[in-house]
């Protein structure tokens, strides 16, 4: 039998609940100092905020670099930052899947009078565009991914089947977003909470969640392609103004999109002992 690797994931020592608790706990407090220091549009509200939004990032780090042995820790790094773990169509699903989905959604917007407003300046200049692209990725979907993904899912999956932890993850994940409702200046802010625009970027997040568990355990569990999957969704939000209209049909492209890929049950989730021996093997 070949011996143990201390990488695996059944040789995690902290659980989904801890990391849930320390995130939302977290942001939940810097936000509400944010919100008590001038909000996002003053110091210190600002830094605040974005203190705040690391939240997810904080409790991986400090449930990943205070508690698990080395093994876990280096297979976290691993798959967050090795792009080898991402191979052929998978670079497609990860970077082009949201993005076409919008595109669908935008056609069928035009398509039956609608029409959609497109930030052309930033698309026309490359500077101005990678410094888009650069804030997007690294201010929300890569330290977001290496906590909802790279802890939570990973230990969620090992106790719950693939959609259950899809659902418990996604309900976290918008109780997460909640409070950037209520504070002025934030996109979520200027939806409205409560409005329809409100209840369509609520409902969108679990569509979403099973596409990029699909990605990332398709991707031998790697945190960049979820990361990536986040990030193409929300640059095509930075470019375009979405009406409600468009949202919704978002929406849908979305359920389309994770129906089909139900078709796979598992959502190509393996058991962690296979996971384990695969490793052991490799």
């Amino acid at each position: 039998m070949p011996p143990e690797n201390p990488g695996t994931i059944s040789n995690v020592r902290t659980n989904a609940s801890a990391y849930f608790a320390l995130s939302l706990c977290w942001s939940a407090f810097f936000w509400f100092l944010c919100t008590r220091t001038g909000g996002i549009s003053q110091w210190p509200g600002s830094l605040l905020f974005y203190v705040g939004g690391a939240g997810p990032l904080a409790a991986a780090l400090i449930l990943v670099q205070g508690f698990e042995n080395r093994g876990v820790q280096r297979d976290f790094w691993v798959r967050t930052f090795d792009p080898r773990r991402i191979r052929g169509r998978w670079w497609a699903a990860s970077l082009a899947l949201h993005p076409f989905l919008v595109l669908a959604a935008i056609v069928l917007e035009t398509a039956i009078g609608g029409t959609v407003a497109v930030d052309t300046e930033i698309l026309l200049d490359p500077a101005a565009l990678l410094s888009l692209m650069g804030f997007v990725f690294v201010f929300g979907p890569l330290p977001e991914e290496m906590g909802w993904r790279g802890v939570a899912l990973d230990r969620l999956q090992v106790r719950l089947p693939p959609w259950q932890a899809a659902f418990l993850l996604s309900c976290v994940w918008a109780l997460w977003h909640l409070p950037l409702f209520f504070i002025e200046g934030t996109f979520q802010q200027s939806l409205g909470a409560g409005s329809l625009r409100f209840w369509i970027f609520t409902a969108s997040l679990f569509p979403l969640t099973v596409l990029i568990h699909w990605v990332y355990n398709h991707t031998d569990r790697s945190i960049l392609s979820a990361a990536l999957v986040h990030f193409s969704g929300n640059l095509c939000g930075a470019l375009i103004e979405k009406g409600v209209r468009l949202a919704a049909l978002e929406l849908v492209g979305l359920t389309v999109a994770a129906v089909v890929v139900a078709r796979d049950p598992s959502l190509g989730a393996r058991p962690a002992d296979k996971v384990d021996d695969d490793r052991e093997a490799g």
